[in-house]
Order: C-alpha cells, then sequence, then structure tokens
C-alpha cells in the first residue's frame, strides 16, 4: 500500500487514478521517511522548485505556441493546440505508462515473483523507462 501507482489496483488507478484520490496513509508515512536533502541542496532543483508557476507555463505552452508561429506562420491556435497542448497530453501520458503498462504488460526475465515486468513498447517511448523487472 506504500506504492502511490499501485498497479495491482487496475491500470487506471495505476496510470492516473492515484491522481484524483487522497494518498494512502502508508505512502504519507513512507513519504517522510525519504530523505531529500541533496535535493534541497541542489541550485538547479531549488530554482526551479521556486520559479515553478512561471516556468511551468512558459515552457510547457507559451514558448510551443510562440515558436511556429513566429518562425512558421501557424496560427497561434493550432500551434498552442498541437505543439503545446496536444503535445503536453501526449507525453504525460507516456510518463504515465511507466507507472501503469510497464508494471502489467510484458514478460518477466529476471525476476517472475515481482509486479513491474518489461515492456518494449514503453521503453521505446520513453528511453529505456519500460525496464522494470529487475531487483
Amino acid at each position: 500500500d506504500a506504492d502511490p501507482h499501485n498497479a495491482t489496483r487496475g491500470f487506471f488507478f495505476s496510470h492516473m487514478g492515484w491522481l484524483m484520490v487522497r494518498k494512502h496513509p502508508e505512502v504519507l508515512r513512507k513519504g517522510k521517511d525519504i530523505d531529500l536533502s541533496d535535493l534541497y541542496a541542489d541550485p538547479i532543483v531549488t530554482f526551479q522548485k521556486k520559479y515553478y508557476m512561471i516556468l511551468m507555463p512558459l515552457t510547457c505552452f507559451v514558448m510551443p505556441t510562440l515558436i511556429p508561429a513566429y518562425y512558421w506562420n501557424e496560427s497561434y491556435s493550432t500551434a498552442f493546440f498541437v505543439a503545446g497542448f496536444f503535445r503536453y497530453i501526449t507525453l504525460i501520458n507516456t510518463t504515465f505508462l511507466v507507472n501503469s503498462a510497464a508494471h502489467m504488460w510484458g514478460n518477466k526475465p529476471y525476476d517472475k515473483y515481482i509486479n513491474p515486468v518489461q515492456n518494449i513498447s514503453v521503453s521505446l517511448l520513453t528511453l529505456g523507462e519500460g525496464f522494470h523487472n529487475y531487483q
């Protein structure tokens, strides 16, 4: 129960359902034990955390909209929906496949007793993150 994306709760839960429910108390308890001091000491990570609310929309939606509109005379609406919105939705769902598909469908060449699997499709889409069947 301490796995926030627990694939034994089904594909939808492990893919995106975990974002829609309260965290299991065990997840909260175990999360407090994680040492994040190295991240808090990293100036790049702290910069990103401090300016996230500015950087995220700027790099995720504004720049991907303005670049095609300016350089290729794309309409702003097409640039926003394709280079911004569609790209974001595609990438976030591809990332979520690591939590869902890479724990449900595939082979288990290393350890057949654990839940994660080797999923070649997820690995290709995420540059190797689908290889989860190791201890």
